[in-house]
């Protein structure tokens, strides 16, 4: 009599400890996957915010470019507008109308861009073959083109601004896709670990093949005889 009390009380905290064990991991898995939730919401909610900003200083910046384009600008006013949003190795210059030969429209001016050599000849009797240099090529830009250049270049930044908040979002993309993905692992880790019950029934039937196994090994040393 005695013998079955100490096997039913041996019994009752071999299944508390059982019981105590599944619970623990249980409470350890979802601790885990909470954090790696708030973990990773906060990379999303990061990514999100950055998203978010990055529109609205985007939409301002289109704004702003579409209020120069709507703008009305003279010759002069463009020409001094312009390099502040295109670099040229030499600024274009505003030259009155030539009645001559030149191919823009009397009245309208037209617009020099000079190259980088002579703009005359330049002989002296030290140096006659110099006479002989032609003369630096000249680009004539009719001042009727200036707007349309203007404008060509405010796109150009448009673009240019719409590339760069595309990239980015496109990086802020790819953070929240490797969150997401680090979530669904986490939470695929918890269930497969599954709750209290679950565990001390695996765990319950784990004990049980164990203490077989151990009895089947036991009577094979010939221990269980009568």
């Amino acid at each position: 009599m005695r013998s079955i009390e100490i096997a039913i009380s041996a019994l009752a905290l071999i299944l508390a400890a059982l019981a105590f064990h599944a619970w623990l991991a249980s409470r350890d898995d979802q601790i885990r996957l909470q954090a790696t939730l708030a973990a990773q919401k906060q990379l999303l909610d990061a990514a999100d915010a950055r998203e978010r900003d990055r529109a609205t200083t985007l939409q301002d910046m289109l704004a702003q470019i579409d209020a120069l384009k709507r703008a009305t600008l003279t010759p002069a006013q463009i020409l001094r507008e312009l390099p502040k949003y295109l670099s040229l190795p030499q600024p274009i210059t505003l030259a009155p109308a030539d009645t001559g030969n030149s191919p823009s429209v009397p009245g309208k001016g037209i617009i020099d861009q000079q190259g980088s050599g002579p703009s005359e000849k330049a002989g002296t009797a030290d140096s006659p073959a110099l006479e002989n240099l032609p003369d630096a090529p000249v680009a004539r830009i009719p001042a009727a083109d200036l707007k349309p250049l203007y404008d060509f270049v405010q796109d150009c930044r448009a673009c240019q601004a719409q590339l760069a908040a595309a990239k980015l979002n496109a990086a802020d993309d790819a953070a929240k896709i490797a969150a997401l993905t680090r979530e669904r692992d986490a939470a695929i880790k918890a269930a497969k670990g599954g709750g209290v019950w679950l565990r001390l029934r695996r765990n319950a039937l784990w004990f049980i093949v164990g203490a077989g196994a151990g009895a089947v090994a036991l009577c094979g040393t010939g221990h269980c005889r009568p």
